[in-house]
């Protein structure tokens, strides 16, 4: 993706708006996670480095096989891939991704009465899982009976929100349409070949298929 923005449709702002609620069920955006922005650089190109550094290979297939476990009730798996991905990610996301993850533990009291909910943030308070912001977004989604796409863009969406440097003016621009878009926008094909994979949906050359999300 370059350094341009290209205009957004109707419907495109629409469903950003849908993924802009959905990413903040009972959670306010504190600090960054594994996606950091500093001002200065070329938005875009950190943005695509995430995407490509990041989510692709490690976030995007474990928050899709923690949203299928929740489903199916398997705590215990969750955390055994909580500390896989704890062991996975670089030394700066893995410290941002435990931080940004506080917000889901601390402002998620009316999930308390949710028995897995509450299993695995006890795993994570007797040091049995890490709790890692990723893991927890997806279980929070799979509770809430959200399907997996709309819970993985609107995780993409957290993603992009919590990285945005909080310097005044720069979040209302950028969050304000457009530019935000463009950046969601260039996560959208990562987001169906993650689905695709999961679903074990592949084309004949072993590429996973890109489905309309």
């Amino acid at each position: 993706m370059s350094g341009t923005f290209r205009s957004a449709a109707p419907d495109e702002l629409d469903g950003l708006a849908l993924v802009r609620l959905v990413s903040r069920l009972g959670v306010e955006v504190r600090a960054s996670c594994t996606f950091v922005y500093h001002e200065g650089d070329d938005l875009p190109k950190a943005w695509d480095r995430w995407l490509r550094d990041c989510f692709s290979p490690l976030l995007a297939p474990a928050f899709a096989e923690i949203h299928r476990l929740a489903g199916e009730m398997r705590i215990e798996r969750i955390v055994e891939l909580d500390r896989k991905l704890d062991q996975s990610l670089d030394r700066i996301p893995r410290t941002n991704s435990l931080m940004a993850a506080r917000a889901f533990l601390e402002g998620k009291s009316e999930m308390r009465a949710n028995r897995e909910w509450s299993r695995f943030a006890q795993s994570v308070a007797d040091g049995k899982a890490p709790g890692h912001a990723p893991v927890l977004f997806a279980l929070q989604t799979a509770l809430y009976h959200l399907p997996l796409a709309s819970a993985l863009a609107a995780y993409v969406w957290f993603e992009l929100e919590s990285g945005l440097p909080r310097t005044a003016g720069y979040r209302d621009r950028t969050g304000s349409g457009e530019e935000a878009l463009a950046l969601f926008s260039a996560a959208l094909p990562q987001v169906r070949v993650a689905m695709a994979a999961d679903r074990g949906d592949f084309a004949d050359d072993g590429q996973p298929r890109l489905r309309a999300i």
